[in-house]
Formats: structure tokens, sequence, C-alpha cells
């Protein structure tokens, strides 16, 4: 009878705590499941919100950086010249006046130069050439030689002491030059009556 018992109850015991571990494993296996298939959307949920609190940093970061750099004081470029300079340089030159001749006149060392009109007959000493853009030179008490070419001022013009390796002593002469052209002048005359010459009156400062 009492060997019937023990047997009883060790089939009980066995089969209870063979049931109870079996329980506790496969409970145990599914809790890790569950921890394995969601660790990581946890992870990648984790990671975008680190990233966003980041971007987020470095946004208010650079929206701080901007602010301060509008609140400093604007700084105008300094060109080391005092205001009332640039003031006076700007009137004067708004008060300038610029005159041209009209008409034109070339003429030898006797003759005045400056602003010519039909009353006041001076020599202009402001020509340009509209040819080859030059200012025109000019000579006083001299002539061009006889020898002198295109090629010669070509190559010369505007070097002083090169052109003057033409140049001839004459006294009441004037002697002018560009870059493409000559004359020498003794007397008063109107430009309009040497056509060769493309000279045109590069106004005057009054």
């Amino acid at each position: 009878m009492a060997d019937d018992l023990d047997d009883l109850l060790d089939e009980v015991e066995s089969k209870f705590c063979c049931s109870t571990s079996a329980s506790k494993q496969s409970s145990y296996v599914s809790k890790q499941t569950d921890q394995k298939c969601a660790n990581p959307k946890d992870k990648k949920q984790s990671r975008e919100q680190g990233c966003k609190r980041a971007e987020h940093e470095n946004n208010d970061d650079i929206d701080t950086m901007l602010q301060e750099i509008l609140d400093d004081d604007y700084q105008p470029i300094s060109t080391n010249e005092p205001i009332s300079e640039k003031t006076s340089t700007s009137d004067s030159f708004s008060q300038a006046v610029f005159k041209k001749c009209c008409p034109v006149f070339l003429g030898g060392s006797s003759i005045l130069h400056g602003i010519g009109t039909s009353v006041s007959q001076r020599a202009c000493n402001r020509l340009r050439c509209t040819s080859c853009d030059f200012s025109v030179l000019m000579f006083e008490d001299h002539e061009w030689d006889s020898s002198c070419n295109y090629l010669f001022f070509r190559n010369n013009m505007p070097d002083h002491h090169k052109l003057k390796g033409k140049l001839r002593r004459r006294k009441g002469g004037r002697a002018y030059a560009c870059q493409c052209s000559w004359h020498s002048a003794l007397s008063l005359s109107d430009l309009r009556e040497q056509q060769q010459l493309k000279w045109v009156c590069g106004k005057h400062k009054s």
C-alpha cells in the first residue's frame, strides 16, 4: 500500500514539475522572442528621435549665430577718405563745366591755345583722334621732318624722346601728332580745312 502511494506521488510530482518547468521555459522563450522582435524597431525609433533632436539643436545653433550677426552694428567699407572731402569732391565735379571748341582751330606757337570760338580764335590744346583714340601731342616752335610716315608714329607714339628724332626747330611753329596722323602749323587755321585729320576737341574744363 505504501509503495503504491509513493509511486503515485512520484508520478504526480514528476508530471507537475515537468509541466511547470515547461511552462516557465515557454514563457521565458516567448519573452525573449518578443524582446528580440521589439528591439530593432525600438532601436530604429530611438535613432530617429536622436537624429531629430540633434538636427533641431543644430538649427537652433545656426539661428542663434545668424541673429548675433544681424545684431552686430553694420560697418561700411572705409575708403580712408573723410566725408567732408567726399562731399567737396562730388560738389566740385558736379559744378565743373566742360566746353568744346566751336570751331576747332590749329595754330603756331604765336597763337594762344585754349577754348576756341568764332570770337575768341584760339588753338585747341585738348585735341583727340577719333581714329586711333590717342590724345594729340603738341611741340612748340617745332615742325615735323618731311621724312615722317605712318609707321614712325605708329611705333613711337607717345614716347616724346623717340618722337623728337623727327622734329625740326621752327620759330613760331607748332607740331601736332597722334598715333596715325601729324601736322605742322604756323598760322591760325580751321581744323575743318584739314580733311585728313580725324581730330576733335576733347572738351575743356572751365
